[in-house]
C-alpha cells in the first residue's frame, strides 16, 4: 500500500493473490446487512502515511470467503485534508470506515459532543491507534457510548509502563515534551501528573512552542535541545515519548539531545522503535496485532450488526533496543532478559 496519496485520490486495491491495483477481500456474511451481490467496501482513512495497522488490518481480511474493497486515503496531518476525506466519504458511502489515530478519528466521525451527522452513525467506524478515546473525547465512556463506534487502544496501561520503567531503572523524575493542540499528548502528560503526585515520581514538562495564533512553531534542533536541557536539569533521569504525532515527526532530535544529556528513553508506542532513532524501551503494542484486533472488530460489526466494543489489547512487549543501551552504559538488569525483546546490535 502507498504511505501516501495526493487530495482528491483514491487507491482501491483488490487483494486476491498478492500484489495488484486493486483487492478483493471479505467478511463473514452470514445474517450480514452489507456485502448482497458486490464486495464490501472498507474506507481507510491514515493520519501520517500507512503502517503496520493497515497491513495487519488487510491481512485479517484476507482470511475472510468473501470480496471486500478497500479505499485507502492519507492526511498527510492535515485537519483540513480530513475535511475533504469526510466529503468524499459522505459521496462513497462505505460499509465501514476505518481511522488510525484519534486526529483523523475525531476529524472524520467527530467529538462525541459534536457528532458527524453520518460517519460513526449510520456508516460504522473502526479506530485504531487512539490512546485514550474517552479523554479526547472520542466518546463519553468506553461502553454503552451511543455512537456506532468501535476500536483498538494501544497504549499499556501507565502503571504497567512505570513498572517497567522501575524493573530497568530507578526513577528519579520523569520529563515529557508535548503538544499542547493534540488531545493524546495532553491525556498523556495529565495521566503522568496523576501517576507522578500518586507514586511521588516528579514529573517535569516541556510543551512544542506555538505562535499567538496557537499554531505550532517550526521546530528547530536548538529549541528542542533546550527543552531536554532543562528537563535533565530538574535531575530527571527519564524521558517519556507519549504517543504524539508531532513529537514522531521531532524524534531524531529530541533522542539526540536526550542522548547526549544521559536521559534514558521510553517509548508508549512501537512506532516510536522502528524510526531508528536511538530510543532505549518501551513497553508497546504490535501495530501488526493492533490492526488485525481491529479487523476482527470490523468483522464483528459488518457480520450482522454485533456490538464490537472498545478495547486494548492484553498483551504487550517489552523492547530494548541494545545499541542505545550500550551507548548510554544502560543494559538492562538480568531480571529483565528473558522478558524482553532485543533489537539493534551494540557497536564495537
Amino acid at each position: 500500500m502507498s504511505a501516501s496519496l495526493p487530495p482528491g485520490a483514491r487507491r482501491r486495491f483488490l487483494l486476491a493473490a498478492g500484489a495488484g491495483a486493486v483487492l478483493a477481500l471479505s467478511p463473514r456474511l452470514a445474517g450480514a446487512k452489507v456485502g448482497a451481490g458486490r464486495p464490501v467496501r472498507i474506507y481507510m482513512v491514515t493520519w501520517r502515511g500507512a503502517t503496520d495497522v493497515e497491513k495487519g488490518f488487510v491481512d485479517y481480511w484476507k482470511t475472510r470467503p468473501d470480496p471486500a474493497e478497500f479505499i485507502l486515503r492519507d492526511a498527510a496531518q492535515s485537519r483540513e485534508r480530513l475535511v475533504e476525506i469526510a466529503a468524499d466519504i459522505e459521496q462513497v458511502r462505505p460499509d465501514l470506515v476505518l481511522t488510525w489515530g484519534t486526529s483523523a478519528t475525531l476529524g472524520i466521525a467527530g467529538a462525541a459532543d459534536k457528532p458527524h451527522p453520518l460517519i460513526g452513525r449510520r456508516i460504522p467506524l473502526v479506530f485504531a491507534m487512539v490512546a485514550d478515546p474517552v479523554a479526547a473525547n472520542v466518546v463519553k465512556s468506553l461502553a454503552a457510548h451511543g455512537r456506532n463506534i468501535a476500536g483498538v487502544s494501544h497504549v499499556a496501561p501507565l502503571a504497567a509502563q512505570i513498572e517497567a520503567m522501575r524493573a530497568y531503572r530507578p526513577i528519579a523524575g520523569v520529563g515529557l515534551i508535548y503538544n499542547k493542540l493534540e488531545a493524546n499528548s495532553m491525556s498523556t502528560l495529565e495521566a503522568w501528573r496523576r501517576a507522578g503526585a500518586a507514586e511521588k515520581i516528579p514529573v517535569v514538562a516541556e510543551s512544542f512552542p506555538v505562535d499567538a495564533r496557537n499554531r505550532l512553531l517550526p521546530a528547530h534542533a536548538e529549541t528542542t535541545a533546550e527543552m531536554v536541557r532543562r528537563i535533565a536539569a530538574s535531575g530527571a533521569n527519564w524521558l517519556y515519548l507519549g504517543p504524539d504525532s508531532y513529537l514522531f515527526t521531532q524524534l531524531g532530535d529530541v533522542v539526540a539531545a536526550a542522548t547526549r544529556h544521559g536521559l534514558l528513553t521510553f517509548a508508549a508506542v512501537e512506532s516510536l522503535l522502528n524510526t531508528g532513532a536511538p530510543v532505549l524501551a518501551g513497553l508497546v503494542s504490535k501495530l501488526y496485532q493492533v490492526g488485525q484486533f481491529a479487523g476482527y472488530k470490523a468483522d464483528q460489526m459488518l457480520g450482522g450488526g454485533r456490538q464490537a466494543g472498545i478495547d486494548t489489547l492484553q498483551r504487550f512487549s517489552l523492547i530494548v533496543n541494545l545499541a542505545a543501551a550500550r551507548t548510554l552504559d544502560a543494559y538492562p538488569p538480568l531480571g529483565l532478559i528473558d522478558h524482553a525483546e532485543f533489537r539493534g546490535h551494540p557497536p564495537n
